[in-house]
């Protein structure tokens, strides 16, 4: 009997001692890297109003504008975040700016149906590039894990105008 409760007595001054270690080790665990949607989120400070500047914004709506109205950074769905920069002008006109950082199983799936064959896709811009739609108001770019959308709205024929902003913007982004 004795050497059961020695035995017990030994067992729970090892316990002890253990629960008496727990903090110096979880001080002592170094850091981990940050897996890839944890990164991606992290990268997300970067924001849309300092990709879209305001001289920018002016030169493509063709005058003075106001703004910019910042939007975010905010999460659209898990492992998305997302920030926003507008600049309006007279009238409807409008350029805002879109930055989205996407988890990378989502990432992948957008970024190959933009570059899907049939796809306007516009050369020479980010990654891979393509108009949104056939309205040529939004055009979709994809630079590294970072997706951004360039729109112009109240501008006749702005195709040009809204390539040349997004060269800016993605260009700003090395």
């Amino acid at each position: 009997m004795q050497r059961k409760t020695a035995s017990a007595l030994a067992f729970m001054v090892l316990i002890v001692m253990a629960f008496a270690c727990v903090p110096i080790l979880i001080t002592a665990t170094p850091a981990r890297p940050l897996p890839p949607q944890a990164r991606a989120a992290q990268a997300s400070t970067v924001e849309a109003c300092t990709l879209l500047k305001k001289a920018d914004a002016a030169a493509a709506l063709g005058g003075t504008v106001t703004g910019p109205n910042a939007t975010g950074p905010f999460a659209s769905a898990p492992g998305t975040t997302m920030t926003a920069c507008e600049y309006t002008g007279s009238g409807s006109l409008a350029a805002i700016l879109t930055v989205t950082h996407l988890p990378g199983a989502q990432f992948s799936i957008d970024r190959s149906a933009c570059a899907k064959a049939g796809k306007d896709v516009v050369a020479g811009i980010g990654d891979v590039a393509c108009w949104a739609d056939n309205t040529r108001e939004e055009l979709h770019v994809y630079k590294g894990i970072v997706f951004i959308s360039v729109e112009l709205h109240g501008k006749s024929n702005a195709t040009d105008t809204i390539k040349a902003v997004a060269k800016k913007v993605v260009d700003q982004m090395k």
